[in-house]
């Protein structure tokens, strides 16, 4: 008799069990900083975004940190700033090479700093963009490149910049899932131009909302200072290049400032638990892990997985459907891809790695707080889900 719930049976884990779930405080521990920031009627531009962001090139060992109200922004503006640079006005169109494998947000911001997106393929080993596809797609018009760290892996930056060093491209780093990352032993954050990272509550790292943009670049660092307080410097009310409201709140960066001290153990924790993942699943037919390059360590902001229908027996969705099914929280990261999106219909979509990536990816639940109990119920699932394949795509037809 199966245990699986799609199956009739009772199930394996009594409650739900969420993709992920942040570290957080409790109250007591950021009591006096928001009892100061509430007291002083200081909610933005003060001393707790100031310290946040010092505390934030210490750990990532990087010249500036610039606090931004979301990645997203960081983005947008980083591109912006680029442009800025090269004395290009920012409705002035250029095109940027991005992956095609990678959240909305990498392309979104492209459109909003006024640059066409040429959508890049991918790995399908690492599932960071392909360097060879990248060659193909380039052309002369390209301002830049936006190269995204897959679900935390570092792996292909050297390549990547090389690559940009030969064509005089700009490298921006889509690095949403950075923090936690270690690249050849030591944080993310300095390559290329800027790196622009998300302190989402889905991150090893949160502010709830917010994120940062580090540079070791002086002039990047001085023109995103500009740019974030709407293209004008403070107390003058002229704009010097089109910006935005980019800053984060005081109260953002409080939060984020604890969980700074909290973030090496998370990292630790997710990759433990990874390691779990893979040794229960490797010989499981028709299931693979992301290849990491040797002295990297991925932040698995997510650990996904593939799924090869033929030798799994199940496809992508029909697994998906399954952990459904006995409330375990689990993403179709990501699906479909960017080159799909409503949006780009008609865009060059010449990227078959990126959409058979977004066809068997699947990220199960994963966090550092996660139970013993909880991730052998998830295996369990996904072992039996193999075990029961036949009756399991009766039931789900």
């Amino acid at each position: 008799m199966s245990r699986l719930r799609i199956l009739g049976g009772p199930g394996f884990y009594p409650g739900r069990i969420q993709i992920t779930k942040p570290p957080l405080p409790e109250l007591p521990h950021l009591a006096d900083r928001l009892a100061t920031s509430l007291t002083t009627g200081i909610l933005t531009k003060g001393d707790q975004l100031a310290e946040f962001e010092a505390e934030v090139t210490n750990v990532l060992g990087v010249k500036y940190a610039v606090g931004v109200s979301s990645c997203t922004v960081g983005l947008t503006l980083s591109l912006a700033a680029l442009k800025w640079k090269k004395g290009l006005k920012l409705f002035e169109r250029k095109k940027v090479l991005i992956p095609s494998f990678t959240f909305l947000a990498t392309a979104t911001a492209s459109c909003w700093a006024g640059l066409e997106p040429l959508f890049v393929d991918s790995n399908l080993d690492t599932y960071n963009m392909s360097v060879s596809d990248l060659e193909k797609k380039h052309t002369d018009d390209v301002l830049a490149i936006v190269c995204t760290h897959v679900f935390g892996n570092p792996t292909g930056v050297e390549k990547i910049l090389e690559f940009a060093s030969k064509k005089n491209l700009f490298v921006i780093f889509d690095a949403a899932h950075g923090f936690g990352i270690l690249h050849k032993g030591k944080p993310i954050g300095g390559e290329g131009s800027a790196s622009s990272f998300s302190l989402t509550p889905t991150k090893l790292l949160t502010s709830g909302e917010g994120g940062f943009v580090t540079t070791n670049d002086d002039d990047m660092a001085y023109k995103l200072r500009i740019l974030r307080e709407y293209g004008s410097s403070p107390g003058v009310h002229d704009t010097a290049y089109p910006g935005l409201n980019g800053r984060m709140s005081e109260l953002h960066a409080i939060l984020g400032r604890w969980g700074l001290t909290r973030l090496e153990d998370e990292a630790q924790n997710r990759c433990e638990r990874v390691e779990i993942y893979k040794s229960a699943l490797k010989d499981i037919p028709g299931i693979t892990f992301q290849n990491i390059e040797s002295g990297h360590r991925c932040s698995y902001k997510d650990m996904g997985i593939r799924i090869d229908s033929k030798l799994f027996g199940l496809t992508r969705d029909e697994l998906h459907k399954v952990l459904t099914a006995e409330n375990m929280e689990c993403k179709k990261y990501f699906y479909p891809t960017v080159h799909k999106h409503t949006y780009f219909i008609g865009v060059p979509d010449d990227c078959p790695n990126a959409t058979k990536l977004s066809e068997e990816m699947l990220c199960p639940p994963l966090f550092g707080n996660m139970t013993n109990t909880q991730q052998a119920s998830i295996i369990s699932v996904i072992i039996e889900a193999y075990e029961k394949r036949e009756d399991i795509k009766k039931a789900v037809k």
